[in-house]
């Protein structure tokens, strides 16, 4: 804040008591001969902040009765610009749910400023800087390696200081639960996945799950607590977890080569997969080392990519709505900005029956 012209620090202070609960909606911000005491600064500069945060959407100038506090539809001209950031923008299923995202927007008029983080946090920070400093009106995020805090908390209060309405989409951060989210219902799709290769006479099933994002986190708790739930413990050599750095060489890795030996073996008659690029690429791994599919190991995957339904065995999967989701994102990110309250969505998984999970024969 230091070097910063006095109206701005007034203001960010003013808006950082906001944010906390000093001043809440309804009640009287300070007059400015109080505030212009508070920081020992001139009537024109508190002037100055004031407008600010008029423009943020925090106050309310009445004549003749003062300035009350209310979080509102910020102020802007021109088009409504919303912030599109994502882990990535061209690959697998996100370009589906992009195309929902940006027709929802033109057709109210809006645009997009769309940006990749990698899933890098340091990517992360830079992109959510420039988003700042790029005055949008609305942010739909999705973050990177959810299952941990991020190192970007503070920038996100900036959000909120800012009256910028953020809608978290695919997961959140630990300790954001509260914030606006859409998602898939994952823990129940990890329900559904386990039911199902049960129902279809499956009883030693193994899973591949991602658990440093959200998703995979919650598709494996409910994949593995569903079993439970019906008398069947998964033993740690059949689940293969990973994170983000193992994502393009997992089964290259020592412990996804003895996750493939012991598939190989035969310890395990069904495997469900993070999502649909894991199962793909373990099943090709599979039939080169002479594994009958699905005849000898079922799959299951997330997502019905593009090819799920091309690969043979066609891939038996839970459907993402893909554009239906980025229809959504934009229609309630849209409702934020304009000033609305929006309640947090998680979206139903569509089971896609192929060829992967047939039904097998009680012995």
């Amino acid at each position: 804040m230091a070097g910063q012209p006095k109206y701005l620090q007034v203001a960010d202070t003013l808006r950082k008591e906001i944010a906390r609960g000093v001043f809440r909606d309804g009640q009287t911000l300070m007059t400015e001969e109080e505030l212009r005491v508070r920081f020992d600064v001139s009537r024109q500069t508190v002037r100055q902040a004031i407008a600010l945060l008029e423009d943020d959407g925090l106050v309310d100038r009445r004549r003749g009765s003062g300035t009350y506090v209310r979080h509102g539809p910020r102020r802007h001209q021109g088009m409504t610009r919303v912030g599109v950031v994502a882990t990535f923008i061209t690959d697998y299923i996100f370009p589906s749910i992009l195309q929902g995202i940006e027709g929802a927007l033109n057709k109210a008029g809006a645009v997009m400023n769309l940006s990749a983080t990698y899933n890098d946090s340091r990517t992360e920070r830079e992109i959510l800087e420039r988003m700042l400093e790029g005055h949008v009106d609305g942010l739909i995020f999705e973050g990177n390696r959810t299952a941990k805090e991020t190192p970007n908390a503070d920038l996100f209060e900036r959000f909120a200081e800012r009256n910028i309405p953020v809608l978290f989409i695919n997961g959140f951060y630990p300790g954001m639960e509260r914030s606006p989210h859409l998602i898939m219902d994952d823990l129940g799709g990890g329900k559904t996945a386990a039911a199902t290769a049960l129902e279809k006479g499956y009883r030693r099933p193994a899973g591949v799950f991602k658990t440093d994002d959200l998703q995979g986190a919650e598709r494996m708790e409910g994949f593995t607590g569903e079993l439970k739930a019906r008398g069947i413990t998964v033993p740690g050599e059949r689940l293969l977890c990973f994170g983000t750095e193992e994502r393009l060489t997992l089964f290259d890795t020592p412990a996804g080569q003895a996750f493939i030996r012991m598939l190989t073996r035969g310890e395990a008659d069904c495997v469900v997969c993070y999502n649909d690029v894991f199962a793909a690429t373990l099943m090709d791994r599979l039939l080169h080392q002479g594994v009958r599919l699905p005849e000898d190991i079922g799959f299951i995957g997330f997502d019905n990519a593009a090819f799920a339904g091309v690969i043979r065995p066609g891939l038996t999967t839970l459907g993402h709505p893909k554009d239906e989701f980025g229809a959504l994102a934009a229609e309630k990110i849209l409702r934020m900005i304009g000033g609305e309250k929006e309640k947090s969505v998680h979206m139903p998984w569509n089971l896609i029956e192929r060829e992967s999970l047939p039904r097998r024969e009680a012995k």
